[in-house]
Protein backbone atom coordinates (compact mmCIF):
# COMPACT_ATOMS: atom_id res chain seq x y z
CA UNK A 1 0.00 0.00 0.00
CA UNK A 2 1.66 3.21 -0.96
CA UNK A 3 0.57 7.04 0.51
CA UNK A 4 -0.50 9.47 -2.63
CA UNK A 5 -1.25 13.08 -2.45
CA UNK A 6 -3.52 14.38 -5.22
CA UNK A 7 -4.64 17.96 -5.52
CA UNK A 8 -7.96 18.17 -7.31
CA UNK A 9 -11.08 20.73 -7.70
CA UNK A 10 -13.17 21.17 -4.62
CA UNK A 11 -15.81 20.70 -6.91
CA UNK A 12 -14.37 16.93 -7.84
CA UNK A 13 -13.39 16.11 -4.49
CA UNK A 14 -16.88 13.92 -3.91
CA UNK A 15 -16.22 12.12 -7.06
CA UNK A 16 -13.01 10.83 -6.11
CA UNK A 17 -14.02 9.65 -2.79
CA UNK A 18 -16.75 7.55 -4.30
CA UNK A 19 -14.42 6.27 -7.19
CA UNK A 20 -11.89 5.20 -3.69
CA UNK A 21 -14.70 3.38 -2.02
CA UNK A 22 -15.78 1.82 -4.83
CA UNK A 23 -11.82 0.72 -5.38
CA UNK A 24 -12.04 -0.33 -1.78
CA UNK A 25 -15.38 -2.77 -1.95
CA UNK A 26 -13.68 -4.18 -4.84
CA UNK A 27 -10.46 -5.16 -3.08
CA UNK A 28 -11.97 -6.93 0.03
CA UNK A 29 -13.85 -8.45 -2.51
CA UNK A 30 -10.35 -10.31 -3.61
CA UNK A 31 -10.58 -8.84 -6.79
CA UNK A 32 -7.52 -7.40 -8.11
CA UNK A 33 -7.63 -4.08 -9.49
CA UNK A 34 -6.47 -4.48 -13.54
CA UNK A 35 -10.27 -6.35 -12.98
CA UNK A 36 -11.87 -2.88 -12.73
CA UNK A 37 -13.78 -2.51 -15.21
CA UNK A 38 -12.71 0.17 -17.89
CA UNK A 39 -16.02 1.64 -18.28
CA UNK A 40 -15.09 3.28 -14.61
CA UNK A 41 -12.25 5.26 -15.88
CA UNK A 42 -14.15 6.51 -18.21
CA UNK A 43 -17.17 7.51 -16.53
CA UNK A 44 -15.06 9.50 -14.08
CA UNK A 45 -13.09 10.91 -16.75
CA UNK A 46 -16.04 11.88 -18.38
CA UNK A 47 -17.73 13.59 -15.73
CA UNK A 48 -14.47 15.61 -14.85
CA UNK A 49 -14.57 16.84 -18.60
CA UNK A 50 -16.00 20.03 -18.93
CA UNK A 51 -19.11 20.25 -21.41
CA UNK A 52 -18.37 23.19 -23.80
CA UNK A 53 -21.47 25.76 -23.39
CA UNK A 54 -24.38 26.20 -25.88
CA UNK A 55 -24.09 27.75 -29.11
CA UNK A 56 -26.73 30.07 -29.55
CA UNK A 57 -25.94 29.69 -33.08
CA UNK A 58 -25.75 26.41 -35.00
CA UNK A 59 -22.63 25.91 -37.11
CA UNK A 60 -22.96 25.56 -40.78
CA UNK A 61 -21.54 22.98 -42.93
CA UNK A 62 -18.47 24.61 -45.21
CA UNK A 63 -17.23 22.83 -48.65
CA UNK A 64 -13.04 22.89 -49.19
CA UNK A 65 -13.11 26.49 -50.14
CA UNK A 66 -14.91 27.57 -46.98
CA UNK A 67 -18.57 28.18 -48.54
CA UNK A 68 -21.14 27.23 -46.74
CA UNK A 69 -23.17 24.44 -47.72
CA UNK A 70 -26.94 24.59 -48.54
CA UNK A 71 -29.53 21.96 -47.74
CA UNK A 72 -29.76 21.69 -50.87
CA UNK A 73 -26.47 20.88 -52.29
CA UNK A 74 -26.24 18.26 -49.03
CA UNK A 75 -29.34 16.79 -50.59
CA UNK A 76 -27.87 17.19 -54.54
CA UNK A 77 -24.59 15.30 -53.38
CA UNK A 78 -26.88 12.34 -51.39
CA UNK A 79 -28.86 11.96 -54.48
CA UNK A 80 -25.99 11.62 -56.79
CA UNK A 81 -24.21 9.27 -54.38
CA UNK A 82 -27.62 7.03 -54.77
CA UNK A 83 -27.25 7.55 -58.58
CA UNK A 84 -23.65 6.13 -58.38
CA UNK A 85 -24.51 3.14 -56.19
CA UNK A 86 -27.06 2.09 -58.16
CA UNK A 87 -24.65 1.90 -61.60
CA UNK A 88 -25.79 5.21 -63.11
CA UNK A 89 -29.11 3.51 -64.00
CA UNK A 90 -29.97 6.10 -67.20
CA UNK A 91 -33.68 6.27 -67.92
CA UNK A 92 -34.65 4.91 -64.30
CA UNK A 93 -37.66 7.22 -62.94
CA UNK A 94 -36.23 8.21 -59.20
CA UNK A 95 -40.14 9.42 -58.33
CA UNK A 96 -42.47 12.35 -58.43
CA UNK A 97 -41.36 15.98 -56.65
CA UNK A 98 -44.30 14.67 -53.76
CA UNK A 99 -42.45 11.02 -53.38
CA UNK A 100 -38.76 12.43 -52.83
CA UNK A 101 -40.08 14.73 -50.40
CA UNK A 102 -41.11 12.60 -48.31
CA UNK A 103 -37.88 9.56 -48.86
CA UNK A 104 -35.43 12.26 -48.02
CA UNK A 105 -37.82 14.13 -45.47
CA UNK A 106 -37.19 17.87 -47.23
CA UNK A 107 -38.72 20.66 -48.04
CA UNK A 108 -40.21 21.32 -51.99
CA UNK A 109 -37.62 24.54 -51.78
CA UNK A 110 -34.53 22.02 -50.83
CA UNK A 111 -35.68 19.38 -52.97
CA UNK A 112 -36.13 22.29 -56.19
CA UNK A 113 -32.42 23.62 -55.71
CA UNK A 114 -30.95 19.94 -55.33
CA UNK A 115 -32.88 18.89 -58.32
CA UNK A 116 -31.76 22.16 -60.44
CA UNK A 117 -28.23 21.29 -59.90
CA UNK A 118 -28.71 17.96 -60.82
CA UNK A 119 -30.32 18.92 -63.93
CA UNK A 120 -27.49 21.09 -64.59
CA UNK A 121 -24.71 18.82 -64.57
CA UNK A 122 -27.08 16.25 -67.24
CA UNK A 123 -27.18 13.83 -63.99
CA UNK A 124 -31.12 13.68 -63.85
CA UNK A 125 -33.94 15.31 -66.06
CA UNK A 126 -37.82 15.57 -65.56
CA UNK A 127 -39.87 13.57 -67.79
CA UNK A 128 -43.64 14.78 -68.59
CA UNK A 129 -46.01 14.81 -65.43
CA UNK A 130 -43.01 15.12 -63.09
CA UNK A 131 -41.49 12.26 -62.61
CA UNK A 132 -37.48 12.39 -61.73
CA UNK A 133 -35.54 10.04 -63.91
CA UNK A 134 -31.92 9.26 -64.39
CA UNK A 135 -30.49 11.17 -67.13
CA UNK A 136 -26.90 10.44 -69.00
CA UNK A 137 -24.40 12.96 -68.70
CA UNK A 138 -23.12 14.75 -71.84
CA UNK A 139 -19.45 14.48 -72.57
CA UNK A 140 -18.76 17.33 -74.95
CA UNK A 141 -20.48 19.40 -72.45
CA UNK A 142 -18.70 18.91 -69.52
CA UNK A 143 -15.62 19.29 -71.73
CA UNK A 144 -16.98 22.98 -73.02
CA UNK A 145 -17.73 24.18 -69.51
CA UNK A 146 -14.00 23.30 -68.31
CA UNK A 147 -13.14 24.63 -71.17
CA UNK A 148 -14.41 27.78 -70.34
CA UNK A 149 -13.13 28.11 -66.64
CA UNK A 150 -10.09 27.54 -67.73
CA UNK A 151 -9.92 29.83 -70.31
CA UNK A 152 -11.66 32.06 -67.09
CA UNK A 153 -8.58 31.49 -64.93
CA UNK A 154 -6.46 32.73 -68.34
CA UNK A 155 -4.47 29.69 -68.96
CA UNK A 156 -1.43 30.37 -71.39
CA UNK A 157 -0.48 28.04 -74.46
CA UNK A 158 2.69 27.02 -72.84
CA UNK A 159 0.37 25.03 -70.01
CA UNK A 160 -2.00 23.40 -73.16
CA UNK A 161 1.17 21.92 -74.50
CA UNK A 162 3.10 20.99 -71.64
CA UNK A 163 -0.35 18.95 -70.14
CA UNK A 164 -1.15 18.00 -73.70
CA UNK A 165 2.30 16.09 -73.44
CA UNK A 166 1.50 14.94 -70.46
CA UNK A 167 -1.77 13.82 -70.56
CA UNK A 168 -1.16 12.38 -74.80
CA UNK A 169 1.56 10.34 -73.45
CA UNK A 170 0.57 8.43 -70.71
CA UNK A 171 -3.01 7.81 -72.93
CA UNK A 172 -1.01 6.20 -75.35
CA UNK A 173 0.60 4.00 -73.02
CA UNK A 174 -2.52 2.57 -72.04
CA UNK A 175 -3.45 2.23 -75.73
CA UNK A 176 -0.75 0.32 -76.13
CA UNK A 177 -1.27 -2.09 -72.82
CA UNK A 178 -5.12 -2.10 -73.76
CA UNK A 179 -5.29 -2.26 -77.46
CA UNK A 180 -6.88 -5.32 -79.09
CA UNK A 181 -7.84 -6.30 -82.88
CA UNK A 182 -10.86 -3.57 -82.79
CA UNK A 183 -8.47 -0.81 -82.26
CA UNK A 184 -6.22 -1.49 -84.39
CA UNK A 185 -8.65 -1.70 -87.72
CA UNK A 186 -10.09 1.67 -86.25
CA UNK A 187 -6.32 3.27 -86.25
CA UNK A 188 -5.85 1.60 -89.59
CA UNK A 189 -9.38 3.04 -90.75
CA UNK A 190 -8.45 6.39 -89.75
CA UNK A 191 -5.17 6.97 -91.25
CA UNK A 192 -6.55 6.08 -94.48
CA UNK A 193 -9.71 8.02 -94.52
CA UNK A 194 -6.99 11.12 -93.52
CA UNK A 195 -5.23 10.63 -96.97
CA UNK A 196 -7.33 12.90 -98.90
CA UNK A 197 -6.84 15.52 -96.03
CA UNK A 198 -5.58 19.17 -97.35
CA UNK A 199 -5.21 22.27 -95.98
CA UNK A 200 -9.14 23.15 -96.35
CA UNK A 201 -9.19 20.44 -93.22
CA UNK A 202 -11.47 21.37 -89.94
CA UNK A 203 -10.56 20.59 -86.83
CA UNK A 204 -12.55 18.17 -86.18
CA UNK A 205 -10.81 15.99 -88.85
CA UNK A 206 -7.00 16.59 -87.84
CA UNK A 207 -7.71 16.21 -83.63
CA UNK A 208 -9.86 12.88 -84.95
CA UNK A 209 -6.87 11.04 -84.54
CA UNK A 210 -5.96 12.27 -81.19
CA UNK A 211 -9.68 11.73 -79.69
CA UNK A 212 -9.39 7.91 -80.91
CA UNK A 213 -6.23 7.67 -78.68
CA UNK A 214 -8.25 9.01 -75.87
CA UNK A 215 -11.10 6.47 -76.63
CA UNK A 216 -8.96 3.53 -77.10
CA UNK A 217 -6.85 4.39 -73.78
CA UNK A 218 -9.87 3.18 -71.59
CA UNK A 219 -9.63 5.51 -69.14
CA UNK A 220 -12.46 8.09 -68.66
CA UNK A 221 -10.67 10.76 -67.08
CA UNK A 222 -7.80 10.83 -69.63
CA UNK A 223 -10.72 10.62 -72.18
CA UNK A 224 -12.14 13.62 -70.56
CA UNK A 225 -9.07 15.84 -69.97
CA UNK A 226 -7.65 15.12 -73.05
CA UNK A 227 -10.30 16.52 -75.09
CA UNK A 228 -10.47 19.71 -73.02
CA UNK A 229 -6.97 19.96 -73.96
CA UNK A 230 -7.57 19.38 -77.21
CA UNK A 231 -10.45 21.70 -77.49
CA UNK A 232 -8.10 24.61 -76.08
CA UNK A 233 -5.20 23.84 -78.19
CA UNK A 234 -7.62 24.46 -81.68
CA UNK A 235 -9.00 27.33 -79.55
CA UNK A 236 -5.65 29.22 -79.39
CA UNK A 237 -4.05 27.76 -82.94
CA UNK A 238 -3.59 29.89 -85.72
CA UNK A 239 -3.68 27.36 -87.95
CA UNK A 240 -7.19 28.43 -90.05
CA UNK A 241 -5.51 32.35 -90.57
CA UNK A 242 -2.74 31.26 -92.04
CA UNK A 243 -2.18 30.77 -95.89
CA UNK A 244 -3.27 28.17 -97.81
CA UNK A 245 0.03 26.94 -99.16
CA UNK A 246 1.21 26.77 -95.33
CA UNK A 247 -1.67 24.85 -93.92
CA UNK A 248 -1.53 22.39 -96.53
CA UNK A 249 2.14 21.75 -95.70
CA UNK A 250 1.17 21.30 -92.20
CA UNK A 251 -1.48 19.08 -92.64
CA UNK A 252 0.58 16.44 -94.66
CA UNK A 253 2.52 16.77 -91.80
CA UNK A 254 -0.04 15.92 -89.83
CA UNK A 255 -0.92 12.61 -91.48
CA UNK A 256 2.61 11.55 -92.05
CA UNK A 257 2.80 11.93 -88.10
CA UNK A 258 -0.17 9.99 -87.42
CA UNK A 259 0.31 7.36 -89.99
CA UNK A 260 3.95 6.35 -88.29
CA UNK A 261 2.46 7.04 -84.85
CA UNK A 262 -0.37 4.44 -85.53
CA UNK A 263 1.97 2.01 -87.07
CA UNK A 264 4.26 2.74 -84.13
CA UNK A 265 0.65 1.67 -81.74
CA UNK A 266 0.07 -1.14 -83.95
CA UNK A 267 3.43 -3.15 -83.52
CA UNK A 268 3.42 -1.87 -79.78
CA UNK A 269 6.88 -0.26 -80.02
CA UNK A 270 6.53 1.97 -77.26
CA UNK A 271 9.80 4.30 -77.50
CA UNK A 272 9.16 5.45 -81.00
CA UNK A 273 5.02 6.10 -80.62
CA UNK A 274 6.08 8.02 -77.50
CA UNK A 275 9.14 10.02 -79.02
CA UNK A 276 6.31 11.15 -82.75
CA UNK A 277 3.97 11.93 -80.34
CA UNK A 278 6.65 14.86 -78.59
CA UNK A 279 7.72 15.49 -81.65
CA UNK A 280 4.33 16.48 -83.02
CA UNK A 281 3.23 18.45 -79.89
CA UNK A 282 6.47 20.55 -79.89
CA UNK A 283 6.04 21.11 -83.53
CA UNK A 284 2.51 22.78 -83.01
CA UNK A 285 4.18 25.37 -80.60
CA UNK A 286 4.48 27.67 -83.29
CA UNK A 287 1.10 27.59 -84.08
CA UNK A 288 -0.74 28.45 -80.55
CA UNK A 289 -1.11 32.26 -79.86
Amino acid sequence: MASLTLIVPVADVALFTQFAALRRDKLREGRHPADAPRQQWLSMLTAMTPAPPPSTTPRRKRNALGAPITRAQTLFVSMLKHIIDLGWPAGLPLGSEQELMKVHGVSRAALRGAIRLLEHHSIVKIQRGGSVIVAQPDLSATMQAVGVYLEYAGIAPRDILATRRTLELAALDLVIERLDHEGEQRLRELVQAEVQLDGRAGADELLRFHFLLAELCGDPALRLFTGIVLQLADAHSTFHRRSRPDRDRVVARIKEYHREIARAIIARDSNRARGQIAEYIAGIRTWLE
